[in-house]
């Protein structure tokens, strides 16, 4: 089979309420400098303010001369100064006279091209003499040759890029109208979490029965890392308490935009997210997915426009809803339209079968690079409460309900970590 892209669709139930969602983006916006935008998004078209170059540059060492003067070669010409880049000329070229110019200074009033200073012998008294003729505003870069005033420089909803800055500051743009960063809260629900002070008490947590919090950790460093239009302000544990969940979820709402909530969401008693959930009275309100893991996460719209999360307690099951549906809900809210570039790649599968025909499912997958090639193997073990296999695997594979990939087939692959090359 030939490679061919495999992009993942978010379970079916979820697509309309997600679409729906962008209808919700967050409108405060603020002017910052260019230099302090990275990661945020635009709320208004960057528009360039003047001609760039606002008058012609050099392209060349060398020097700049009037064209008609040097038809014919070799000329003689009368050297009346230097300019370099930096500084606005207060010299003029005039009949049969030029002037030294580095590469990127401003050429000097009655000039129209520069003659690359190889072609050129410096004599004594000022004088040079000019072996090569040149047509006008050769090796010249004229007003306006790489924008105009008024062109679009990047569009209303695109996510700075750290190369986009030095690119803006080049054409004169020194600050930018960007949405405010979406808020999250995370409330991470379990009597049986702890969280850690100091390294000791990670093993003496887990000799005890205790479970080291990190489902919610996990949510606030992928955020920190992969979402930077998105800003964890809070997160807290609760405990198994419907009312404890409750006040915590509450407190949060008047805090952020969204609220994710880990753990909680099992069958048995003491599991009292879904019902707190239900209790905000929600516009609309998604709870289960098929799809795994994950299969227990829950998407709320609340009538104030506030949107709750219920993420599974397991970190795997966590990683997967994030990747292909909490990012995207953040996406919408934000109002990103171009987003920062995820690393996949398309990879054959080396060996087995992906994929389930009645849910769509994540799996980590080891990945090696074999010349120009990417080969995958399923982690024999998948289970979504076996987290440390997130240490030996430097991939995750989507695929949608019914979609089954084969060996020698080419699937689309999330890189998590550089593959080995062999």
């Amino acid at each position: 089979m030939k490679p061919h892209e495999y992009k993942f669709v978010v379970p079916h139930e979820l697509e309309e309420l997600i679409n729906a969602i962008s209808t919700l983006a967050v409108v405060d916006e603020e002017k910052i400098p260019v230099w302090e935008s990275m990661g945020r998004v635009l709320s208004r078209d960057v528009v360039v303010p003047m001609d760039i170059p606002p008058r012609p540059k050099a392209a060349y060492d060398g020097y700049a001369v009037r064209s008609q003067d040097i038809t014919r070669v070799p000329t003689k010409l009368r050297l009346v100064g230097s300019i370099s880049i930096g500084e606005v000329p207060s010299i003029k070229v005039g009949p049969m006279e030029t002037a030294y110019v580095t590469t990127g200074a401003y050429l000097p009033d009655g000039a129209d091209a520069v003659v690359p200073e190889e072609f050129v012998e410096v004599m004594g008294n000022n004088e040079v003499i000019i072996n090569k003729s040149v047509m006008p505003w050769e090796n010249v870069d004229p007003a306006g040759d790489f924008a105009k005033k008024g062109e679009v420089a990047l569009r209303e909803g695109t996510v700075i890029m750290p190369w986009d800055i030095p690119a803006l500051l080049e054409l004169g743009i020194g600050e930018v109208w960007v949405r405010r960063r979406v808020k999250i809260f995370v409330v991470a629900t379990g009597s049986e979490l702890v969280e850690v002070k100091t390294p000791d008490e990670v093993p003496n947590a887990i000799i005890n029965g205790k479970v080291v919090e990190s489902t919610a950790s996990l949510v606030r460093n992928y955020i920190g890392m992969y979402v930077p239009y998105a800003e964890v302000v809070g997160r807290t544990i609760v405990p198994d308490n419907q009312e404890a969940i409750k006040n915590a979820v509450m407190n949060a709402l008047n805090l952020a935009d969204i609220v994710i909530t880990t753990g909680g969401t099992g069958p048995s008693g003491v599991d009292y997210v879904y019902e707190v959930t239900k209790s905000l009275n929600p516009r609309t309100y998604i709870r289960g997915l098929r799809m795994r893991p994950g299969r227990p996460t829950g998407l709320a719209v609340l009538s104030n426009n506030k949107v709750v999360i219920n993420l599974s307690g397991h970190p795997i099951s966590a990683l997967n809803a994030m990747t292909v549906i909490v990012k995207e809900v953040i996406k919408r809210l934000a109002g990103v339209k171009v987003d920062i570039a995820e690393p996949r790649v398309m990879a054959k599968l080396a060996r087995g079968t992906l994929g389930d025909e009645e849910f769509a499912r994540q799996y980590r997958v080891r990945v090696r690079r074999v010349g120009n090639d990417y080969v995958i193997e399923e982690l024999p073990r998948q289970g979504s409460s076996l987290t440390h296999t997130l240490l030996t695997v430097n991939g995750l594979v989507f695929t949608r309900k019914g979609q089954i990939i084969r060996e020698g087939d080419y699937v689309e692959v999330l890189l998590l970590r550089e593959p080995p090359r062999e």
